[in-house]
Protein backbone atom coordinates (compact mmCIF):
# COMPACT_ATOMS: atom_id res chain seq x y z
CA UNK A 1 0.00 0.00 0.00
CA UNK A 2 0.73 3.80 -0.96
CA UNK A 3 1.47 6.13 2.24
CA UNK A 4 -1.74 8.22 1.23
CA UNK A 5 -3.89 4.77 1.01
CA UNK A 6 -2.36 3.83 4.58
CA UNK A 7 -3.20 7.12 5.87
CA UNK A 8 -6.68 7.12 4.87
CA UNK A 9 -7.03 3.15 5.98
CA UNK A 10 -5.40 4.12 9.23
CA UNK A 11 -2.84 1.82 8.93
CA UNK A 12 0.31 4.13 8.93
CA UNK A 13 2.79 3.19 11.48
CA UNK A 14 6.49 5.07 12.55
CA UNK A 15 8.05 2.55 10.11
CA UNK A 16 6.72 3.97 7.15
CA UNK A 17 7.82 7.32 8.01
CA UNK A 18 10.89 6.67 5.49
CA UNK A 19 9.26 7.22 2.05
CA UNK A 20 9.88 10.28 -0.17
CA UNK A 21 6.57 11.80 0.10
CA UNK A 22 7.07 11.55 4.13
CA UNK A 23 10.60 13.05 4.21
CA UNK A 24 9.58 16.30 2.01
CA UNK A 25 6.72 16.96 4.43
CA UNK A 26 7.00 14.81 7.37
CA UNK A 27 5.02 17.57 9.75
CA UNK A 28 1.57 16.17 9.55
CA UNK A 29 3.29 12.51 9.56
CA UNK A 30 4.49 12.92 13.08
CA UNK A 31 1.16 14.65 14.39
CA UNK A 32 -0.50 11.35 12.90
CA UNK A 33 1.77 9.31 15.36
CA UNK A 34 2.38 11.07 18.28
CA UNK A 35 -0.03 10.68 20.64
CA UNK A 36 -0.53 7.03 19.67
CA UNK A 37 2.24 4.80 21.78
CA UNK A 38 5.93 4.63 21.10
CA UNK A 39 6.01 2.48 17.95
CA UNK A 40 9.07 0.08 16.68
CA UNK A 41 10.47 -0.31 13.23
CA UNK A 42 11.67 2.17 11.23
CA UNK A 43 14.79 1.48 9.07
CA UNK A 44 16.60 4.62 8.64
CA UNK A 45 20.46 5.55 7.64
CA UNK A 46 22.55 8.08 9.98
CA UNK A 47 25.34 9.85 8.43
CA UNK A 48 27.47 8.57 5.94
CA UNK A 49 26.17 5.25 5.80
CA UNK A 50 24.98 4.48 2.47
CA UNK A 51 21.40 2.31 1.44
CA UNK A 52 22.50 -1.25 -0.14
CA UNK A 53 25.92 -0.95 1.51
CA UNK A 54 25.02 -0.55 5.25
CA UNK A 55 21.78 -2.67 6.97
CA UNK A 56 19.63 -0.40 8.97
CA UNK A 57 18.97 -1.31 12.59
CA UNK A 58 14.75 -1.06 13.34
CA UNK A 59 14.83 1.90 16.33
CA UNK A 60 11.89 2.94 18.30
CA UNK A 61 10.53 6.38 17.27
CA UNK A 62 10.30 9.03 19.89
CA UNK A 63 8.41 11.99 19.15
CA UNK A 64 7.26 13.70 22.05
CA UNK A 65 8.42 16.85 22.90
CA UNK A 66 8.98 15.34 26.80
CA UNK A 67 10.40 12.11 25.70
CA UNK A 68 12.81 13.63 23.40
CA UNK A 69 14.21 15.77 26.28
CA UNK A 70 14.31 12.58 28.32
CA UNK A 71 16.32 10.29 26.56
CA UNK A 72 18.36 13.20 25.50
CA UNK A 73 19.12 14.01 28.96
CA UNK A 74 19.92 10.71 29.97
CA UNK A 75 22.74 9.94 28.10
CA UNK A 76 23.95 7.10 30.22
CA UNK A 77 20.50 5.07 29.74
CA UNK A 78 20.47 6.39 25.69
CA UNK A 79 24.40 6.28 24.33
CA UNK A 80 25.46 8.42 21.53
CA UNK A 81 27.47 5.40 20.04
CA UNK A 82 26.29 5.05 16.63
CA UNK A 83 27.29 1.25 15.83
CA UNK A 84 26.05 1.60 12.27
CA UNK A 85 27.30 4.07 10.96
CA UNK A 86 30.94 2.61 13.26
CA UNK A 87 30.28 -0.05 11.38
CA UNK A 88 30.38 1.09 7.66
CA UNK A 89 33.10 2.73 5.55
CA UNK A 90 32.06 6.22 7.19
CA UNK A 91 33.73 8.43 9.06
CA UNK A 92 32.19 8.31 12.57
CA UNK A 93 31.25 11.71 13.89
CA UNK A 94 32.94 13.80 16.16
CA UNK A 95 30.83 15.02 19.65
CA UNK A 96 27.54 13.72 18.32
CA UNK A 97 28.68 10.11 19.06
CA UNK A 98 30.86 10.23 21.69
CA UNK A 99 29.51 9.54 25.43
CA UNK A 100 31.25 10.47 28.36
CA UNK A 101 33.79 11.13 29.97
CA UNK A 102 35.25 11.29 25.94
CA UNK A 103 32.64 13.83 24.97
CA UNK A 104 33.88 15.85 27.42
CA UNK A 105 37.30 15.91 26.39
CA UNK A 106 36.27 16.36 23.22
CA UNK A 107 34.17 19.35 23.46
CA UNK A 108 36.48 20.79 26.09
CA UNK A 109 39.03 20.87 23.27
CA UNK A 110 36.59 21.74 20.69
CA UNK A 111 35.72 25.00 22.94
CA UNK A 112 39.34 25.74 22.79
CA UNK A 113 38.99 25.60 19.15
CA UNK A 114 35.78 27.49 19.17
CA UNK A 115 37.60 30.86 20.11
CA UNK A 116 35.67 34.13 19.43
CA UNK A 117 38.10 35.29 17.28
CA UNK A 118 38.58 32.31 15.01
CA UNK A 119 34.50 32.04 14.15
CA UNK A 120 33.49 35.37 14.81
CA UNK A 121 36.15 38.52 15.04
CA UNK A 122 38.59 37.29 12.23
CA UNK A 123 35.46 35.85 9.97
CA UNK A 124 32.35 37.92 10.78
CA UNK A 125 33.62 40.62 7.87
CA UNK A 126 34.74 38.29 5.52
CA UNK A 127 31.19 36.60 6.09
CA UNK A 128 29.52 39.61 5.51
CA UNK A 129 31.26 40.83 2.70
CA UNK A 130 31.14 37.38 1.03
CA UNK A 131 27.11 37.61 1.60
CA UNK A 132 26.93 40.99 0.02
CA UNK A 133 29.43 39.98 -2.84
CA UNK A 134 27.07 36.96 -3.53
CA UNK A 135 24.00 38.98 -3.70
CA UNK A 136 25.20 41.99 -5.74
CA UNK A 137 26.27 39.13 -8.31
CA UNK A 138 22.92 37.83 -8.43
CA UNK A 139 21.09 41.16 -8.48
CA UNK A 140 17.67 41.23 -8.57
CA UNK A 141 14.88 39.33 -10.73
CA UNK A 142 14.34 35.96 -10.90
CA UNK A 143 16.33 33.08 -8.90
CA UNK A 144 16.27 29.68 -7.49
CA UNK A 145 18.01 30.92 -3.82
CA UNK A 146 18.78 27.16 -3.31
CA UNK A 147 21.25 26.69 -6.54
CA UNK A 148 22.52 30.27 -6.85
CA UNK A 149 22.62 31.41 -3.21
CA UNK A 150 22.00 28.83 -0.01
CA UNK A 151 24.32 25.64 -1.77
CA UNK A 152 27.50 27.63 -1.51
CA UNK A 153 27.51 30.30 1.29
CA UNK A 154 27.64 27.37 3.82
CA UNK A 155 30.27 25.43 2.17
CA UNK A 156 32.64 28.51 1.74
CA UNK A 157 31.87 29.64 5.22
CA UNK A 158 33.63 26.01 6.80
CA UNK A 159 36.51 25.96 4.38
CA UNK A 160 36.99 29.67 5.31
CA UNK A 161 36.73 29.12 9.08
CA UNK A 162 38.98 25.61 8.66
CA UNK A 163 41.49 27.93 6.58
CA UNK A 164 41.04 25.36 3.47
CA UNK A 165 40.94 26.63 0.09
CA UNK A 166 37.77 28.11 -1.36
CA UNK A 167 38.27 27.04 -4.56
CA UNK A 168 37.26 22.97 -3.27
CA UNK A 169 33.93 24.53 -2.17
CA UNK A 170 32.00 23.16 -4.67
CA UNK A 171 33.52 19.50 -4.00
CA UNK A 172 32.81 19.92 -0.37
CA UNK A 173 28.61 20.92 -0.69
CA UNK A 174 28.55 17.18 -3.12
CA UNK A 175 30.42 15.46 -0.95
CA UNK A 176 28.19 16.64 2.35
CA UNK A 177 25.21 15.92 -0.17
CA UNK A 178 26.73 12.56 -0.42
CA UNK A 179 27.42 12.20 3.19
CA UNK A 180 24.30 13.18 4.70
CA UNK A 181 22.12 11.66 2.67
CA UNK A 182 20.12 14.22 0.37
CA UNK A 183 21.85 13.52 -2.45
CA UNK A 184 20.04 11.15 -5.32
CA UNK A 185 23.68 9.46 -6.33
CA UNK A 186 23.80 6.05 -6.88
CA UNK A 187 25.09 3.31 -4.35
CA UNK A 188 28.51 3.19 -6.10
CA UNK A 189 28.83 6.78 -6.67
CA UNK A 190 28.24 7.50 -2.90
CA UNK A 191 30.77 4.87 -1.52
CA UNK A 192 33.13 7.24 -4.14
CA UNK A 193 32.04 10.74 -2.13
CA UNK A 194 32.68 9.27 0.92
CA UNK A 195 36.20 8.01 0.02
CA UNK A 196 36.93 11.59 -1.77
CA UNK A 197 35.55 13.54 1.32
CA UNK A 198 38.12 11.38 3.83
CA UNK A 199 41.04 11.34 1.38
CA UNK A 200 40.48 15.13 1.15
CA UNK A 201 40.68 16.29 4.60
CA UNK A 202 43.56 13.61 5.45
CA UNK A 203 45.61 15.52 2.80
CA UNK A 204 44.80 18.82 4.71
CA UNK A 205 44.86 17.59 8.13
CA UNK A 206 48.30 16.22 6.98
CA UNK A 207 49.31 19.38 5.13
CA UNK A 208 48.52 21.77 8.06
CA UNK A 209 50.65 19.24 10.68
CA UNK A 210 53.63 19.83 8.52
CA UNK A 211 53.13 23.82 8.31
CA UNK A 212 52.77 23.71 12.02
CA UNK A 213 55.72 22.17 12.47
CA UNK A 214 57.69 24.72 9.89
CA UNK A 215 56.33 27.74 11.74
CA UNK A 216 54.08 28.79 9.24
CA UNK A 217 50.05 27.61 10.05
CA UNK A 218 47.61 30.11 9.60
CA UNK A 219 45.17 31.00 13.13
CA UNK A 220 42.21 29.43 12.15
CA UNK A 221 39.94 26.72 13.23
CA UNK A 222 41.63 23.47 12.03
CA UNK A 223 44.66 24.77 13.91
CA UNK A 224 43.17 25.19 16.50
CA UNK A 225 41.73 21.46 16.63
CA UNK A 226 45.56 20.51 16.13
CA UNK A 227 46.76 22.50 19.03
CA UNK A 228 43.87 22.79 21.72
CA UNK A 229 44.57 20.21 24.90
CA UNK A 230 42.42 19.06 27.58
CA UNK A 231 44.52 18.03 30.80
CA UNK A 232 47.82 18.00 28.91
CA UNK A 233 46.42 16.25 25.64
CA UNK A 234 45.38 16.71 22.08
CA UNK A 235 43.37 15.02 19.54
CA UNK A 236 45.14 12.48 17.52
CA UNK A 237 45.43 13.18 13.48
CA UNK A 238 42.32 11.05 12.60
CA UNK A 239 40.04 12.92 15.48
CA UNK A 240 41.19 16.15 13.94
CA UNK A 241 40.53 14.77 10.50
CA UNK A 242 36.59 13.37 11.82
CA UNK A 243 36.24 17.08 12.96
CA UNK A 244 36.68 18.33 9.56
CA UNK A 245 34.17 16.01 8.29
CA UNK A 246 31.82 16.64 11.36
CA UNK A 247 32.09 20.74 10.63
CA UNK A 248 31.08 19.17 6.90
CA UNK A 249 28.33 17.37 7.77
CA UNK A 250 26.93 19.91 10.01
CA UNK A 251 27.84 23.12 8.49
CA UNK A 252 28.08 22.95 5.03
CA UNK A 253 25.05 20.71 4.80
CA UNK A 254 22.19 21.32 7.94
CA UNK A 255 23.07 25.24 7.22
CA UNK A 256 21.87 24.79 3.18
CA UNK A 257 18.47 23.91 4.55
CA UNK A 258 18.23 26.51 7.21
CA UNK A 259 18.61 29.32 4.78
CA UNK A 260 16.25 27.70 2.68
CA UNK A 261 13.88 27.47 4.95
CA UNK A 262 14.20 30.92 6.10
CA UNK A 263 13.69 32.36 3.05
CA UNK A 264 10.28 29.89 2.13
CA UNK A 265 8.93 31.51 5.23
CA UNK A 266 9.47 34.73 4.00
CA UNK A 267 7.79 34.40 0.63
CA UNK A 268 5.29 32.34 2.81
CA UNK A 269 4.97 36.13 5.42
CA UNK A 270 5.25 38.93 2.48
CA UNK A 271 3.92 41.29 5.60
CA UNK A 272 6.76 39.97 8.11
CA UNK A 273 9.15 40.68 5.41
CA UNK A 274 7.92 44.32 5.50
CA UNK A 275 8.40 44.22 9.15
CA UNK A 276 11.46 43.21 9.13
CA UNK A 277 12.65 45.52 6.29
CA UNK A 278 11.15 48.85 8.94
CA UNK A 279 12.64 46.97 12.43
CA UNK A 280 15.74 44.70 11.82
CA UNK A 281 15.34 44.08 15.52
CA UNK A 282 12.97 41.41 14.55
CA UNK A 283 15.80 39.29 12.46
CA UNK A 284 16.97 37.74 15.30
CA UNK A 285 13.15 36.54 16.72
CA UNK A 286 12.37 35.80 12.80
CA UNK A 287 15.23 33.53 12.94
CA UNK A 288 14.56 31.83 16.37
CA UNK A 289 10.90 30.57 15.67
CA UNK A 290 12.12 29.43 11.94
CA UNK A 291 14.46 27.58 13.24
CA UNK A 292 11.97 25.86 15.47
CA UNK A 293 9.23 25.80 13.26
CA UNK A 294 11.08 24.49 10.06
CA UNK A 295 14.42 23.78 11.55
CA UNK A 296 16.65 21.44 9.45
CA UNK A 297 18.12 18.41 11.37
CA UNK A 298 15.01 16.04 11.67
CA UNK A 299 16.41 13.49 14.41
CA UNK A 300 19.56 11.56 15.92
CA UNK A 301 20.40 8.35 16.85
CA UNK A 302 20.30 6.63 20.76
CA UNK A 303 20.86 3.28 21.90
CA UNK A 304 20.10 1.63 25.19
CA UNK A 305 22.51 0.49 27.76
CA UNK A 306 20.18 -0.96 30.11
CA UNK A 307 16.15 -1.88 29.60
CA UNK A 308 14.65 1.01 29.75
CA UNK A 309 11.12 2.79 30.12
CA UNK A 310 9.83 5.64 28.03
CA UNK A 311 6.32 6.58 28.42
CA UNK A 312 5.56 2.84 29.47
CA UNK A 313 6.98 1.44 26.79
CA UNK A 314 9.80 -1.12 27.48
CA UNK A 315 12.58 -0.99 25.76
CA UNK A 316 15.65 -3.37 26.30
CA UNK A 317 19.47 -3.31 26.82
CA UNK A 318 20.88 -2.46 22.93
CA UNK A 319 17.46 -1.37 21.37
CA UNK A 320 17.84 1.28 18.44
CA UNK A 321 16.33 4.61 19.42
CA UNK A 322 15.04 7.27 16.75
CA UNK A 323 15.04 10.75 18.37
CA UNK A 324 12.87 12.62 16.08
CA UNK A 325 13.99 16.34 17.82
CA UNK A 326 11.69 17.80 15.14
CA UNK A 327 8.88 16.55 15.97
CA UNK A 328 8.99 17.95 19.18
CA UNK A 329 9.31 21.45 17.82
CA UNK A 330 5.75 20.84 16.92
CA UNK A 331 4.33 19.36 19.93
CA UNK A 332 0.87 20.58 20.97
CA UNK A 333 1.85 19.84 24.26
CA UNK A 334 4.93 22.18 24.73
CA UNK A 335 4.02 24.75 21.83
CA UNK A 336 1.05 26.36 21.14
CA UNK A 337 -0.26 26.53 18.34
CA UNK A 338 3.18 24.54 17.11
CA UNK A 339 2.51 24.77 13.28
CA UNK A 340 2.04 28.44 13.20
CA UNK A 341 4.61 31.08 12.58
CA UNK A 342 4.38 33.43 15.88
CA UNK A 343 7.20 35.89 16.42
CA UNK A 344 8.22 36.10 19.80
CA UNK A 345 7.06 33.17 20.85
CA UNK A 346 7.88 32.84 24.86
CA UNK A 347 9.36 29.86 24.82
CA UNK A 348 11.21 29.37 21.53
CA UNK A 349 14.29 29.28 23.01
CA UNK A 350 13.52 25.58 24.23
CA UNK A 351 13.60 24.72 20.53
CA UNK A 352 15.60 20.93 20.03
CA UNK A 353 16.89 21.74 16.69
CA UNK A 354 20.50 21.91 17.78
CA UNK A 355 19.63 18.86 20.29
CA UNK A 356 19.38 18.76 23.90
CA UNK A 357 21.71 18.44 27.20
CA UNK A 358 25.54 18.06 26.91
CA UNK A 359 24.86 17.51 23.12
CA UNK A 360 23.88 20.71 21.92
CA UNK A 361 25.57 21.52 18.71
CA UNK A 362 28.57 23.45 19.53
CA UNK A 363 28.63 25.26 16.20
CA UNK A 364 24.78 26.74 16.99
CA UNK A 365 25.95 30.42 17.18
CA UNK A 366 28.04 30.24 13.95
CA UNK A 367 24.53 28.48 12.38
CA UNK A 368 22.37 31.66 13.27
CA UNK A 369 25.04 34.26 12.74
CA UNK A 370 25.37 33.26 8.97
CA UNK A 371 21.67 33.00 8.58
CA UNK A 372 21.53 36.23 9.76
CA UNK A 373 23.81 37.93 7.67
CA UNK A 374 22.08 36.55 5.17
CA UNK A 375 18.58 37.58 5.78
CA UNK A 376 19.96 40.85 6.49
CA UNK A 377 21.69 41.16 3.07
CA UNK A 378 18.61 40.51 1.47
CA UNK A 379 16.36 43.19 3.40
CA UNK A 380 19.27 45.47 2.74
CA UNK A 381 18.86 45.07 -0.83
CA UNK A 382 15.41 44.51 -2.05
CA UNK A 383 11.95 45.66 -1.23
CA UNK A 384 10.29 42.52 -1.68
CA UNK A 385 10.85 39.24 -2.20
CA UNK A 386 8.11 37.24 -4.24
CA UNK A 387 7.49 33.85 -5.03
CA UNK A 388 9.10 32.70 -8.47
CA UNK A 389 8.65 30.91 -11.57
CA UNK A 390 7.63 27.73 -9.85
CA UNK A 391 6.85 26.06 -6.19
CA UNK A 392 8.85 25.67 -3.29
CA UNK A 393 10.06 21.63 -3.99
CA UNK A 394 11.28 20.13 -0.60
CA UNK A 395 14.23 17.28 -0.83
CA UNK A 396 12.94 13.33 -0.30
CA UNK A 397 15.99 11.80 -0.26
CA UNK A 398 17.05 11.48 3.21
CA UNK A 399 15.80 11.33 6.72
CA UNK A 400 18.72 13.80 8.43
CA UNK A 401 17.35 17.41 6.81
CA UNK A 402 14.49 19.02 6.09
CA UNK A 403 14.33 21.54 3.55
CA UNK A 404 14.10 23.15 -0.23
CA UNK A 405 16.00 21.23 -3.09
CA UNK A 406 14.39 24.29 -5.13
CA UNK A 407 12.99 27.70 -3.72
CA UNK A 408 12.37 29.89 -6.92
CA UNK A 409 12.48 33.38 -5.84
CA UNK A 410 11.90 37.35 -7.58
CA UNK A 411 13.92 39.65 -5.75
CA UNK A 412 12.54 43.11 -6.25
CA UNK A 413 14.56 46.35 -5.51
CA UNK A 414 12.72 49.51 -3.92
Amino acid sequence: MSVAEKVSAGTFEARDLYAPEVISNPYPYYAMLRDKPIQFGLEDYPPGTIPGVDKPIPSWVILKYADLVHCASNHATFSSRDRMQEASDAASLMLVNHDQPEHTRLRNIARKAFTPKRVESDVGPWLKAVVNEMLDDEGDGYLDFMENLAADLPARFIAKLLGTPQKDCKRIRGWSDAFMGTSHLSMEEKVRSNAELLDYYTEQVTRRYADIEAGRASDDLLTGFILAEDGGKRLTPMEVIRFCITMVAGGAESSVYLLGNQVAAMLEMPDLYQKMRADRSLVRPFLEESIRRDGPIQRLFRECTEDTEVSGTKMKKGDWVALFFASGNRDPAFYERPDEFILHRPNVGKNLTFSHGIHHCIAAAVARNEAAEMINGILDRYARVEPGDGPVVYQSAGFINYGPKSCPVKFVRG
